[in-house]
């Protein structure tokens, strides 16, 4: 469904920079603010909210032009049917998750409804870029660690704690992103392969087998579907041949050891997944123990409350897919399921990187809870932008073009 209205037509050959499109890169390159918190909540919110503000102004001002397509919808059900479960649990958690979710759909929609130009597609993915030096330096630069028998490096933001898996996400994008432009050969294209390289470092650095996981996965998916030639495909795997040999033979050994030992196999086997593996089968049994609860969950955040009084330390599944069936039940899980494949299936032809970046969030999915997991949310943002040029239209305009070619050639 598109809608255009006041559409500006600049004749020139240099396409036009909008607000909208400065106000999305601020948003993204201010990612790392998730975890810093203040009296009003995290910096990020009071980022949020003033660019909510000019956004809903200029789309009741009729200044762009919009499109809206099936991941909208599909996210927008689940978010309801998510507001719908406070009727059967609506404990603090729960009630405050669910607000940031409903904010967080609304920051979604206005970013991502507007139809963006390429250069403002290639600014966006360059805030991207910014995101991941920010936090190669917040990385590379911690002297800090989790204790002294425990050498993961403690990732702090202006003075306040990142979860390791998670601030591994934040490199998801600038890594595609580096890959992409890398293949491409553009300009200084080898500043993108020493921040490629500093990005798994980073990652290494952190401990977070999930996270290297999940950084993998992305990048195997782009050069599988974002990579149509085939000589970029065997030079792209010769390059991960060589940076695998140097993070064996050269990166591991200047790790600490036991940071070094939980990329190994046996030390996988050892932990159970550091105890992940535990409770998602008391979850999961948990779940399937009564038919309503496995149709519709307990309640967002219900876990807290289950896990506590089952005697576990945590309170979170520390996975996406378990997390929601104890809490939303197989029907939360098939709508979360189904935006995520919205998000994969609409860009996989189109905007392959966006595809891939969601790819790389199944795998961090394996180990995290995604309600308001701002990567989550933002890679989301991208997956539903329109881009002219690759609209639905513009795609029958061409085909209709190339027909009629035809047939007068004919």
């Amino acid at each position: 469904m598109r809608f255009l209205k006041n559409r500006d037509i600049n004749k020139s050959n240099i396409e036009p920079i909008s607000i909208d499109c400065v106000l999305a890169c601020i948003y993204f390159m201010c990612l790392p603010f998730t975890v810093v918190t203040t009296s009003y909540g995290s910096l990020l919110k009071l980022v949020t909210l003033p660019i909510i503000g000019v956004l809903v102004v200029r789309a009741l001002m009729g200044k762009n032009e919009i499109s809206f397509n099936y991941v909208h919808f599909i996210y927008i059900v689940y978010i309801i049917y998510t507001v719908g479960l406070l009727m059967v649990y609506n404990g603090g958690k729960s009630v405050v998750t669910t607000k940031d979710m409903v904010l967080g759909m609304l920051m979604f929609i206005l970013i991502s409804m507007r139809v963006y130009n390429g250069r403002e597609r290639e600014l966006m993915e360059t805030a991207w870029l910014v995101v991941g030096l920010v936090c190669i330096y917040a990385c590379l630069t911690s002297t800090e660690v989790v204790s002294r028998s425990e050498n993961r490096a403690v990732i702090r933001i202006l003075g306040f704690e990142e979860d390791q898996n998670q601030f591994c996400a934040y490199l998801i994008v600038s890594t595609l992103v580096c890959v992409k432009r890398l293949i491409e050969r553009r300009k200084f294209y080898p500043i993108y392969a020493i921040v490629l390289g500093l990005s798994f470092y980073a990652i290494l650095k952190t401990g977070s087998r999930g996270g290297l996981l999940g950084i993998l996965l992305g990048v195997a998916a782009y050069a599988a579907i974002g990579i149509k030639s085939f000589k970029a495909k065997v030079g792209l795997a010769a390059a991960a041949v060589f940076l695998g040999i140097i993070i064996i033979t050269v990166v591991m050994p200047m790790l600490p050891q036991d940071v070094a030992e939980r990329y190994t196999i046996s030390s996988v086997q050892k932990s159970g997944g550091s105890g992940r593996t535990e409770i998602w089968n008391f979850l999961i049994d948990y779940s399937v123990q009564e038919p309503s609860r496995l149709i519709h969950g307990s309640g967002i955040f219900s876990t807290y409350d289950i896990m506590y009084a089952a005697g576990f330390q945590n309170g979170v599944a520390h996975n996406a897919f378990i997390q929601i069936l104890n809490d939303e039940g197989l029907i939360g899980v098939i709508l979360f399921a189904a935006s995520v494949a919205a998000c994969i299936f609409r860009n996989i032809k189109q905007q392959p990187l966006y595809a891939c970046a969601m790819i790389a969030l199944i795998g961090f999915a394996m180990s995290l809870s995604f309600y308001v997991f701002k990567p989550y949310l933002n890679i989301m943002m991208m997956c539903a932008m329109s881009f002219e040029g690759c609209l639905p239209e513009d795609r029958i305009k061409c085909d209709t073009k190339t027909a009629k070619g035809e047939k007068a050639y004919a």
